[in-house]
């Protein structure tokens, strides 16, 4: 049984997004979910305060309840933004500007950048071994032990990958 590349490139004409083709880890979609539910609690709630005396006994909002409201929707939305930004982390190389992004597409397939580094900060372009059979691409930031994962597959697949990255990314000043 042989294994073929998860990752997959598109080329853009600013340079080209590499999609590593990882599942999302189990992490990230467990507070994903939680951070659905507890956002949906919290809209109730902040609804709710509004709403039910208005409704069933017809006194006054007052100043505590609409504060209230107000922060309880604040804390709603930031946890629903969270559970509907993406779990899929996607590198973009700009050779046309020389910045590498990682960037999280969301459900609706807008992006949100999460980090920026200019080709300059990068020191290396490795590939080590991953658990089982298959090896990692990886970015080295500077000289230090900060490593940006790019795509896992078999060595034998990342070599070309590897190698246009060290083309493309690594500068001599």
């Amino acid at each position: 049984m042989t294994k073929t590349a998860k990752f997959s490139i598109k080329e853009t004409f600013w340079g080209y997004q590499i999609r590593s083709g990882r599942p999302a880890s189990l992490g990230v979609v467990l507070a994903q979910a939680f951070s659905y539910f507890f956002g949906a609690c919290f809209m109730i709630a902040a609804i709710s305060f509004v709403a039910v005396p208005l409704l069933f006994d017809g006194t006054e909002v007052g100043v505590m309840r609409v504060v209230a409201a107000v922060l309880f929707g604040a804390v709603a939305f930031y946890l629903l933004w969270f559970a509907s930004r993406g779990s899929q982390t996607e590198i973009h190389v700009d050779t046309s500007v020389g910045e590498i992004r990682q960037v999280i597409s969301n459900r609706a397939g807008k992006p949100t950048t999460v980090g920026a580094y200019g080709f300059d900060a990068i020191g290396g372009v490795h590939i080590i071994d991953a658990p089982g059979e298959m090896s990692l691409l990886v970015l080295q930031y500077r000289d230090t032990d900060q490593q940006v994962s790019v795509a896992e597959a078999l060595e034998a697949q990342l070599v070309p990958l590897r190698d246009r990255l060290a083309r493309d990314l690594l500068v001599t000043a």
